[in-house]
C-alpha cells in the first residue's frame, strides 16, 4: 500500500459573457464542487472558473462537463 497522495490537477475554463450568463456559470461551478475546489472570477468579457485539487482521472472531462452544465443553466435562466 502506498502512502503517496493521489495525483491532482488544476482545470481552468473560460466562459464568454456573450454566450454564458455569469450567475449560471457560478451555479454550475458550485454543483461541480465535489470534484475539486472551484474559484470563479468575473471579468469584463468572460467568467474564468478554476478548479484545484481535481483528481487526475477526472481532469480531462471536468471542463467539458462543466461547460455543458453552465450552458444548460444559462438556457434555463434565459427562459424565465
Amino acid at each position: 500500500m502506498s502512502d503517496a497522495p493521489a495525483a491532482t490537477r488544476t482545470v481552468t475554463v473560460r466562459f464568454h459573457r456573450s454566450l454564458y450568463d455569469p450567475a449560471s456559470v457560478r451555479v454550475a461551478a458550485g454543483r461541480f464542487g465535489r470534484f475539486g475546489t472551484p474559484a470563479v472570477e468575473e471579468r469584463d468579457a468572460d467568467v474564468l472558473v478554476s478548479f484545484t485539487d481535481v483528481p487526475e482521472a477526472l481532469a480531462g472531462r471536468l471542463g467539458d462537463e462543466l461547460g455543458n452544465h453552465a450552458l444548460f443553466e444559462t438556457i434555463v435562466a434565459r427562459r424565465r
